[in-house]
């Protein structure tokens, strides 16, 4: 009996050991998979639509590297900006360079990172006019705005100047109208009514569709575009940059009163920027916001699906999980050099 129970002795503790090592091994495995497990993570989202399908693309791969991602904030760009450089928020996935860039606080980039575009030059914006009044008026750019005749016709509210509706203070657009605007001495000319944006294009919209003119800022990814498309109802015209860069030129864009032209604004790149400490923490998110590619194409169809269905920020999410499953080989490559960091 002794020696029975001498032999069965070291057995139980093999099998011990080996559950212990498998246990330990699964733990190994299981975070390594989920490098973000127990990490709650803060993101912000944008104001404008377009923003939201790329907002809840991140969210998902997060939570695949197993954080515990909260409901996006929707923050204006300054305010977002400050959000993540004192960490309030940690990143947020909609940032538009160089648009953005007078917007950041001081420090910023002590405190931030800005990586690189995950849509590349997808942020396409500029002025336009109904179509009519373009051929009515012979309108070809901005400039044309300071003839008498055409801010008689798109004088909306009878102060003598051409009406542009463009957007309201805080956003980077806003800021970029008031500086063309200041440069080219054009105040005297044209009034930028700064309302809500979305109260602003229902303005345009209400005018050209009543056979009145209107001038008026505009941006892709957007259902915008396809509300009044350019090339039909309206035309890009051409505007001054605020600054010398050929990036301001374009060629070959649908709708335009002449090719190339020049938008007025840099074409912008789509770009995550997030708390240093934050990325210092979680190599893992760190090398996701490097890795991540996103078509302008699906963000373009995602936001006109929003604008036509009525869809809600949380019923958008759905279709970024879709995205992912649609492009899953290319989305792993993505999680899997994240883990990687992780080690």
């Amino acid at each position: 009996m002794k020696d029975i129970i001498h032999r069965t002795r070291p057995l139980k503790w093999a099998l011990l050991a080996a559950a212990v090592a498998y246990a330990l091994t699964a733990t190994d495995n299981a975070a390594a998979e989920e490098p973000g497990a127990g990490v709650s993570v803060q993101p912000a989202v944008a104001t404008w639509t377009s923003a939201v399908p790329v907002s809840w693309v991140f969210v998902e791969l997060l939570e695949e590297l197993g954080y515990e991602v909260r409901a996006p904030i929707a923050l204006s760009n300054p305010v977002a900006y400050l959000a993540i450089s004192e960490g309030d928020a940690h990143y947020w996935p909609n940032g538009w360079f160089p648009l953005h860039d007078p917007q950041l606080p001081d420090g910023f980039h002590d405190a931030a990172t800005l990586f690189e575009a995950h849509c590349t030059a997808c942020g396409i914006q500029g002025y336009l006019v109904d179509s009519a009044a373009v051929e009515a008026h012979g309108i070809t750019g901005i400039d044309d705005f300071t003839r008498d005749e055409v801010k008689a016709a798109f004088d909306a509210t009878g102060d003598g100047k051409a009406d542009l509706f463009g957007c309201p203070p805080g956003w980077g657009c806003h800021e970029g109208i008031n500086a063309m605007l200041d440069r080219f001495e054009l105040h005297e000319h044209i009034n930028h009514v700064d309302a809500g944006y979305a109260a602003n294009f229902a303005e345009v919209l209400s005018r050209i569709q009543s056979g009145e003119p209107a001038l008026y800022y505009t941006w892709g990814p957007s259902a915008w575009l396809l509300a009044l498309t350019p090339g039909e109802e309206v035309m890009w015209i051409n505007a001054p940059g605020i600054v010398a860069d050929e990036a301001e030129r374009a060629e070959g864009v649908s709708g335009a009163v002449s090719d190339p032209i020049e938008m007025g604004f840099v074409a912008a790149d789509i770009r995550v920027a997030a708390n240093n400490a934050f990325l210092e923490a979680n190599p893992a998110a760190a090398e996701l916001f490097r890795r991540v590619r996103l078509p302008l194409a699906w963000i373009s169809e995602v936001d006109n699906a929003m604008g036509e269905q009525e869809l809600t920020d949380d019923q958008v999410r759905p279709l970024a999980a879709e995205w992912i499953e649609a492009n899953r080989e290319l989305v792993d490559t993505w999680l899997e050099a994240a883990r990687a960091a992780a080690e």
